[in-house]
């Protein structure tokens, strides 16, 4: 008796392993497919608007890129295979718009209060200084790091873009998460501005700080590209000396607004 008791419990051990294994490995292969999908669309997005066929090792390389925020380059690199982050498996539906709440769809397409008025915003402030915006995409988002804009100022283009849109998905995604997570009902226009206002203007401020070779010795950024890189975009820009870097108070072209403001 005692040796069929330990027989089956070693049959059910054995049970219980395999189907752990055999869901690790269906899971993995979901991961596997998903993100290579992913990889695909941002091949074709960067081939079709820069021109270029990016390696996979260049992709996953673009994420590190030092004009992306540190809590930003996280978040992109998990978006490949969201459905396998914990607390992203379970998605549902857009209670708004009543489709799968996909990531493309939570930054690209949602009606939701937020996503339409921060492409709007990014569009504006790019437009101050660039006239054409590219039509954005998953792909394009994904694959931000990788912008080789054709000249003039091919490598400006490329930060401000990828400072731009890196700064804008996160935001997204923040309000997002706010709205389901922490009883926010709805962000109100006013405040969807303004903070993109500040999370734009501490981008500047963090370039900014970046160029100080004291501090950040081989890790700093070369001053000229910061200040050409932002110029043409900033507030009062008319009344800033030429090497404004050292300046105090430099503040992007779009000022925070009030809800007075919005009213009249």
């Amino acid at each position: 008796m005692d040796f069929w008791c330990a027989t089956t419990n070693r049959v059910r051990q054995h049970m219980k392993f395999k189907v752990i294994y055999l869901g690790t490995m269906r899971s993995r292969k979901r991961r596997s497919h998903n993100t290579m999908i992913n990889l695909e669309r941002i091949h074709c997005s960067i081939a079709e608007e820069f021109l270029f066929q990016p390696s996979d090792k260049a992709i996953w390389t673009s994420i590190r890129s030092t004009n992306i925020h540190r809590l930003t380059r996280n978040f992109l690199w998990k978006c490949p295979f969201w459905e396998h982050i914990p607390s992203l498996e379970t998605f549902g539906l857009c209670e708004t718009c009543r489709v799968t709440e996909s990531m493309e769809h939570i930054l690209l397409e949602c009606d939701n209060p937020g996503q339409h008025q921060i492409w709007t915003l990014t569009k504006k402030l790019w437009r101050l200084r660039f006239p054409s915006w590219p039509k954005l995409n998953w792909g394009l988002i994904l694959g931000c790091g990788l912008a080789r804009f054709k000249s003039p100022f091919t490598r400006v283009k490329n930060c401000f873009f990828t400072i731009l849109v890196s700064t804008a998905i996160k935001l997204i995604w923040n309000l997002r998460n706010e709205r389901l997570f922490e009883t926010y009902s709805q962000h109100s226009s006013t405040e969807i501005h303004n903070r993109w206002v500040s999370l734009i203007n501490t981008a500047l401020k963090r370039d900014i700080l970046l160029t100080d070779r004291i501090r950040f010795g081989s890790l700093a950024i070369k001053k000229e590209l910061v200040l050409h890189t932002w110029s043409g975009t900033l507030l009062d820009e008319e009344s800033l000396p030429d090497d404004w870097v050292k300046s105090k108070g430099v503040l992007v072209g779009i000022r925070p607004t009030t809800l007075k403001d919005r009213v009249g």
